[in-house]
């Protein structure tokens, strides 16, 4: 009797292992090296909302911040080893495997950060993005950022022209020493742990920094004049990787890319809202001063960079990406006056 039932009795077994497999929820392993105070870690949980609400908990997303995955270099190498499903890194490290990226990382590039949401979230952005889907059969969502950077100076500065022969900061990557060159400044590679030191030393007299990254590593303490050059915004690509997009049953692929793009947008506005009010806060606390530079100076500025930006558009083939995000540009004050008097 009992061998009669066996037979039953593992068809059910089997079922009810089946059904409970099939409701697991689907996971995707997202990773950044930025700390958990980063503009850009609400970017991420965001995105984890947004799919798992929108997929019903059938995908779920864990999020890992502070490099607990790797730092950049090996947080790229994991989407390709299948260690993490998407990645959030700065378009100046993603140039190594896709070299069109390297476009991002040219100074004022964007004329307002409304020009870089803009031209990131539009044609630019996508067909920027296509190169990783040719190159690396990857998928960029879309583009987060830590804010717009500007110019914080030692001493107080009464023009733009003043910032020439200064010692300023800077990464060590070729393209950003050059770019400082050709604005008349002398740049120093200096680590972001040693900022605050060689500002109150001397070895340099400024420094470029969102104002995110101004108050975490407390560089009012040694530099209360910002230069509001909007020169920089730092690109972040959010990016799923083709094995992961494979794994995503097929029904809710173009709801995670989706849920990615709305998240990269909303978190742009957020960084770029947050890097206000903590300027306002400075200045209430600290008596951190404003210079705005003029129009006209600004123009001076991009004309002394046009040359670098037309030699690496050129070099990675891209001169009509860059007549593109230049076209979106909006139209300098100065620019609007002359038109308005000649019409006149």
């Amino acid at each position: 009797m009992r061998c009669k039932f066996l037979p039953a009795i593992l068809v059910v077994f089997l079922l009810a292992n089946f059904t409970v497999s099939a409701r697991d929820p689907f996971i995707l392993r997202v990773a950044t090296a930025e700390v958990q105070e980063s503009p850009v870690a609400e970017g991420l949980y965001r995105f984890k909302e947004l799919v798992e609400r929108r997929t019903n908990g059938r995908i779920k997303v864990q999020v890992y911040m502070g490099g607990v995955r790797g730092q950049e270099e090996e947080l790229l190498e994991g989407l390709r080893r299948g260690t993490v499903d998407a990645v959030l890194v700065t378009s100046s490290k993603y140039k190594a495997l896709v070299p069109e990226m390297e476009l991002l990382s040219l100074p004022l590039l964007f004329a307002t950060e409304e020009h870089w949401q803009e031209a990131l979230s539009g044609s630019p952005g996508r067909r920027l993005g296509d190169f990783a889907l040719q190159r690396r059969q990857e998928v960029v969502m879309g583009y987060m950022t830590t804010g717009s950077q500007n110019i914080f100076a030692r001493r107080d500065l009464i023009s733009l022209g003043a910032l020439r022969g200064m010692k300023i900061s800077a990464g060590s990557s070729p393209l950003a020493l050059e770019a400082w060159r050709a604005l008349g400044l002398e740049p120093m590679v200096v680590a972001d742990s040693e900022l605050t030191v060689a500002l109150q030393s001397g070895w340099v007299d400024a420094v470029g920094s969102n104002f995110f990254d101004y108050n975490r590593l407390k560089l009012y303490e040694a530099a209360k004049c910002v230069v509001r050059t909007c020169h920089m915004i730092r690109a972040y690509p959010l990016i799923l990787s083709g094995m992961a997009w494979e794994r995503i049953p097929a029904n809710f692929r173009p709801v995670v890319v989706s849920c990615g793009r709305e998240a990269c947008l909303w978190q742009a506005s957020r960084a770029f809202t947050r890097n206000k009010e903590i300027n306002e806060e400075l200045s209430r606390k600290y008596w951190v001063r404003p210079l705005n530079p003029t129009p006209e100076e600004k123009a001076v500025w991009e004309k002394q960079i046009i040359p670098l930006q037309n030699r690496v558009a050129k070099q990675l083939g891209l001169e009509d990406i860059l007549q593109e995000i230049r076209a979106m540009a909006p139209v300098p004050e100065t620019a609007k006056e002359k038109e308005k008097e000649e019409k006149e």
